[in-house]
């Protein structure tokens, strides 16, 4: 194809064939993010909906360049290096504890249901759990600030009370995911496995895990997304550091920049987090991009 057919990633052959074609992906990005800004922009030169009083981008992009020079933020001591730290850790080790601990439960519940011998775990587990999902995350932030003390490790806090309530939030995604994951596997590939040989450990191991392996990343993903949003409300209730704290505390200083910083920084963690997950996910279902006819 020559360059002239081919022009800013638009293939004009298909233009000429009435076949609205889609700019390139990293374009169809810039145009997202330049929409957004231009859009903020917008709200607070017009004063849009109260938006007269927040700050806008050009001023939140210096507000950004100072702090990420190393400039205190929110009244403290620290830099938003360190709070975006303890806000990562938070997430991580949340989420990472919601997972070792929602897929194995999840895989239980899925396979008691399939078996339909031996111990029905989804009778004994499964209402109970069912009754907790629907308490929001931060209606435990009260009792977690009452339960769980923060612990020192390594000369760091610990906030443990933060970790529960983002354990709590990302545990319930992952294991309905992973029981709808087993749940809605085709038993004739189960039964196909079993006739050629394979004992159960295998049809574990080549048939239910794979097949149930997408359904267990959507659920860490979407974990990945509500550890972010509890951990932000966490601290800003219980929380001494992180970006929910900070943002929070410049919402008490009316330091609008300090806010809007806050919510840059968060929404770049959690893209960049959520980003990863499908990383892994791509790579860990490699099948899942083959077309079937």
């Amino acid at each position: 194809m020559s360059t002239r057919d081919h022009v800013l990633g638009i293939d004009r052959r298909r233009l000429l064939g009435r076949e609205v074609p889609l700019p390139p992906r990293g374009v169809r990005w810039a145009m997202s993010v330049a929409a957004f800004f231009t859009f903020w922009w917008a709200a607070v030169e017009f004063g849009f909906l109260g938006f007269g009083r927040f700050v806008g981008p050009v001023d939140t992009l210096i507000a950004i360049y100072g702090y990420l020079a190393g400039e205190p933020v929110a009244g403290g001591n620290q830099s938003i290096y360190i709070h975006a730290a303890y806000s990562t850790f938070r997430v991580v080790a949340g989420v990472g504890l919601a997972a070792l601990t929602a897929i194995p439960l999840g895989l239980l519940i899925g396979l008691s249901t399939k078996a339909g011998t031996g111990i029905e775990w989804n009778n004994y587990l499964y209402p109970g759990l069912e009754s907790l999902r629907p308490i929001p995350p931060v209606a435990w932030v009260p009792a977690s600030i009452l339960l769980f003390p923060i612990v020192p490790v390594l000369g760091f806090s610990i906030n443990t009370a933060v970790l529960f309530v983002v354990f709590i939030g990302a545990f319930f995604p992952i294991l309905v995911n992973t029981v709808e994951g087993v749940r809605n596997l085709d038993d004739e590939f189960r039964r196909a496995a079993q006739s050629l040989g394979a004992d159960s450990g295998q049809v574990f191991r080549h048939v239910i895990f794979p097949a149930a392996l997408p359904s267990i990343l959507t659920g860490v993903s979407l974990g990945i997304g509500l550890g972010w949003i509890t951990v932000v409300a966490a601290e800003i209730i219980a929380g001494n550091y992180g970006l929910g704290y900070i943002t929070f505390q410049a919402y008490r200083l009316l330091q609008t920049d300090v806010i809007a910083v806050g919510m840059v920084v968060i929404g770049v963690l959690g893209y960049a987090s959520s980003a990863i997950v499908q990383r892994v996910a791509d790579y860990a279902t490699p099948w899942s991009d083959i077309e079937t006819s």
